[in-house]
């Protein structure tokens, strides 16, 4: 099992993250992460980036932050997170905290939940209303674990055994999200069609309940996650635009208002956590 760790300790917070990107599962997981410590700053910013994530606290859980800036509730200790369509604001418990999570290819959900990736686009949903009772049975097991190294193969045993009897994904729309995915949202949607021989209608509707987004948003949701690497690599906004995928600057800057909340200066400009598009921000 090849890990790769890095530990943070600046005026950000003191944390070890790790992370496995399982090869035999690579069709379905894009990777499996361990996060464990605490950060300075209570909130955190992420924005849409056309995967689902599972997350297990094995420790005190965040709460979620409605868009007027109030506290709510605890999320569940096993929960799933859809493709995010807007930005999404999360609170971090004042104590050090432990959370697990397996970042999902959109192709991959729907095969390893069972379950139309649409119902949870924009939603954070309960993972026992989901899978079940395995899902507080994986997170007690990753929490008696001692390893990093042990939690991560519970993992992908849980994944194996979920495989055995998962549905089959109609394997043209897992190419053509794939296609998407490694292009960056930048390949001809109607070529894709064309390739699966799908008829318009059964296209767009399969693509949805599979992936979660029609195949146009879902495209525009991968250009826009591009232009936050572009970004975040000092890219300037022209040459950000035009890498990404965009007509031109102004395109971009609407993609911002509507998948950020704010502009492509505010974002290049923020504090961001290390090798993350995610940004910190203190609560109000």
């Amino acid at each position: 099992m090849r890990l790769t760790t890095f530990s943070v300790d600046s005026s950000l917070g003191r944390w070890t993250h790790t992370e496995w990107r399982p090869p035999h599962l690579a069709a379905l997981v894009e990777r499996v992460w361990h996060f464990e410590g605490r950060t300075s700053l209570p909130r955190e910013r992420s924005f849409p980036a056309g995967h689902l994530e599972i997350i297990l606290h094995l420790g005190p859980r965040f709460r979620d932050v409605d868009r007027s800036g109030k506290t709510l509730g605890h999320f569940p200790a096993a929960c799933v997170t859809g493709i995010q369509l807007a930005p999404m604001v999360i609170e971090a418990p004042a104590e050090p905290c432990c959370v697990l999570g397996i970042r999902l290819r959109a192709a991959g959900a729907y095969v390893l939940l069972g379950t139309p990736a649409d119902l949870a686009t924009d939603r954070t949903l309960d993972l026992a209303d989901v899978v079940g009772a395995s899902a507080p049975e994986l997170t007690e097991r990753c929490y008696a674990a001692s390893t990093v190294e042990a939690r991560f193969k519970i993992v992908a045993r849980w994944i194996a055994e979920r495989l055995a009897c998962a549905p089959e994904a109609h394997p043209g729309i897992a190419w053509a999200a794939q296609q998407l995915e490694q292009h960056g949202g930048a390949t001809p949607i109607a070529d894709l069609r064309r390739e699966t021989t799908l008829g318009n209608a059964k296209f767009v509707g399969t693509f949805r309940r599979q992936i979660g987004l029609s195949p146009k948003r879902y495209a525009r949701v991968l250009r826009f996650q591009r232009a936050l690497t572009l970004l975040r690599g000092q890219d300037g906004l022209a040459k950000a635009a035009l890498a990404a995928g965009f007509y031109d600057q102004a395109h971009m800057n609407a993609e911002f208002r509507e998948f950020a909340g704010m502009t492509p200066v505010e974002f290049a400009q923020a504090a961001s956590y290390p090798n993350s598009a995610s940004l910190a921000e203190s609560a109000l």
